[in-house]
Parts: structure tokens; sequence; C-alpha cells
């Protein structure tokens, strides 16, 4: 998404805290003597190939959306293009977005949400390099407890549905497809929690239904008997782009070649990616803690190979609409083209 997982060190999906993000950016911004768009200190001259830098820091989470990284790292794709790619895990999105203001990172890894939230808010001028995951049918399911009176979109409405954070691709999503529906998403009462915490609080029915990602849908279907209610991933939100790699603009600026070498090493993962998902299966037990039952049995969203603007679009349009931030984003001036 990134619809975050925010909190989870295991394998989480692609939604991500909004309001973390932005209590992080506001920290961050108080702290004196912090440059919001600093390039690192220790960046590396001219190198081979003749990249700007031959050492990129990436902040990466535990999560199935990086695979294809994962993927374009252990194949050498990175090696070819003359970079040395250091994956350096961070708590969340949001973090990984903070550190990367910071300069302690040169990209993150986050859901879209906290890239436009840091723009909307003028805390940094950020730029996406890359796609890395995408909604498809069945990837984000509103998912009820065995014995929740909830059976069908509509009786959402008025119930107490557990989200990663109000204000992301997560509660904005759910309320979405139920006011598609017919039903009534102001009145839903949306509780915050981590995605290994939902599993347990279905089945105690602290919370009638769960937005849940996988693996989490695989492992609540298993373990508990959840049933689905919602394709969060439907109607309005169809194959809605969740998740990407973001940079600042002076450091797009300062390193475009580098940033072209990392474009181009990851999109051919990503293809490879989308194209057999055995790779990906191979990858999730080594970097996301995901057995290999499971990773054979989840379902995969997509891993995009292209920055389109009018897809990306959708998202801070959704963001707008539900009041999240309160102004257009046009996200074509966020994008860095990418290479012929």
């Amino acid at each position: 998404m990134m619809l975050r997982r925010d909190g989870a060190r295991s394998a989480l999906r692609p939604l991500r805290l909004l309001t973390g993000v932005l209590a992080a950016i506001t920290a961050l911004v108080t702290l004196s003597g912090c440059s919001l768009l600093g390039d690192r200190s220790d960046a590396s001259g001219p190198t081979r190939n003749g990249l700007e830098k031959s050492r990129v820091v990436v902040g990466v989470l535990p999560v199935i959306d990086l695979a294809p990284l994962h993927l374009a790292k252990k194949e050498g794709y990175f090696d070819a293009e003359g970079l040395d790619v250091e994956l350096q895990v961070t708590p969340s999105g949001p973090e990984a977005l903070n550190k990367m203001i910071g300069g302690d990172l040169d990209i993150a890894f986050s859901s879209y949400p906290a890239f436009i939230a840091a723009q909307a808010k003028k805390v940094a001028e950020v730029r996406i390099v890359a796609e890395s995951y995408a909604a498809k049918e069945n990837t984000m399911m509103l998912m009820a407890g065995r014995d929740s009176p909830i059976h069908n979109p509509r009786e959402v409405s008025g119930r107490r549905v557990a989200v990663t954070s109000t204000g992301s691709i997560s509660d904005l999503s759910v309320k979405s497809a139920v006011k598609t529906l017919g039903g009534k998403p102001e009145t839903i009462q949306f509780v915050p929690m981590a995605f290994p915490q939902m599993e347990a609080a279905l089945d105690r029915g602290d919370v009638d239904a769960a937005l849940l990602v996988e693996p989490f849908i695989t492992k609540a279907s298993k373990n508990i008997g959840a049933r689905p209610v919602l394709d969060a991933a439907s109607g309005p939100t169809a194959e809605l782009p969740l998740a990407g790699y973001g940079a600042t603009a002076e450091f797009v600026a300062k390193n475009p070649k580098t940033v072209a070498a990392f474009q181009r090493a990851l999109l051919r993962a990503q293809r490879e990616a989308e194209q057999d998902r055995t790779k990906v299966e191979a990858l999730l037990p080594e970097y996301a803690g995901i057995d290999k039952e499971t990773a054979s049995l989840l379902k995969l969203g997509s891993f995009p190979s292209s920055l389109e603007p009018t897809r990306l679009q959708r998202v801070p349009d959704l963001l707008n609409a539900f009041g999240v931030i309160d102004q257009r984003i046009n996200v074509k001036d966020m994008i860095v083209p990418l290479p012929h």
C-alpha cells in the first residue's frame, strides 16, 4: 500500500501510518541544526559507469512489497549498474521517510500517503523514483471473525473495524468501498492496531472486522476461520497503487545517473517478480519471515514496472477526497521519469 503494517516486524503489506508520518515529520522539523533536504555527508565521488555515487542506502521493511528489491540485490542487478545498495531496516515507512529527509537514507520505501503528506505539508520536496506494489483482487480484505455480526458490506456501518491507522489507505480504502456499496462510512468506528494483533482481536470479538493484507489474510483464514466481507481493493480502489520508493528532490538533482541506475536494476527485477511468482515465494522466507507453505498460498498484488501519472494520481485524489490533505497534489510533479 503502505496502508502500512506500522510497528510490525514480520512480513506485512503496503499500508502505512499517515498520522505517524505527520508526527515524525513535525518532530524532525523542530530539531535544531537538521537539514531537511540535506544529502548524505559520506557521498562518494564519481564512480565506474559515470555514477555520481556508488553506494546507495535504502530504507526497507520486511514486507512482501520489497521482493523485487531483494531479487535485484541477490541476482546482482545493482552490481551490474555499478551500485552498492545497502538495505537498512526501519520500523515503518514514515520513519524511513523521516530518515530520508534528515539525510540518513538516500532512498526510502513507504506507502504513497507518507510521501504525498510530506509534499502537501511542504515539509520536503519528495520525488517518486520507482513503484513497488499495487493492489490486486483479494489482496486487501475486510475480514470478519467467526461470530461477527457483519455478513455483508452494508453491515459494516456503525461497527468496530481494526485498521493500522486512520487517515491512511487502510481506513480510506474501507470508507471508499463501503460508500460505493451504499453504506455509511462516516459511522464506522475505526480501531488502530498493528496487523499481528488483528487476528486475536477478531477471535476475541474486540472488533467486528479488520482490514487485513497478506500474509495475514491467509493466516487468519487458516487459524481462526476468519471470513471475507469486502474486497477493499475493488470499485474506486481496484488496482490502487500502494507503495513505492522516494528520494528528496535535492538527492535526485545531484545524482541523476545514480537514480537512473537504481531504476534500471529495480525495474528489471519488478518485471521478473510480476511474471514469475515462484521467484517471490523463494525470497519471502529469507527476508520476510513467511514460511514456505504460507508463501505458496498467499495472494500477491502486482509489482508495477512503470510510473504512470494518471494511475498514481488516484492516491492523492483519494486523500484529498476524504480530507486527509487539504489540497490537490499533482503527482506528475513528483515523478522521476524512468530511463529509456
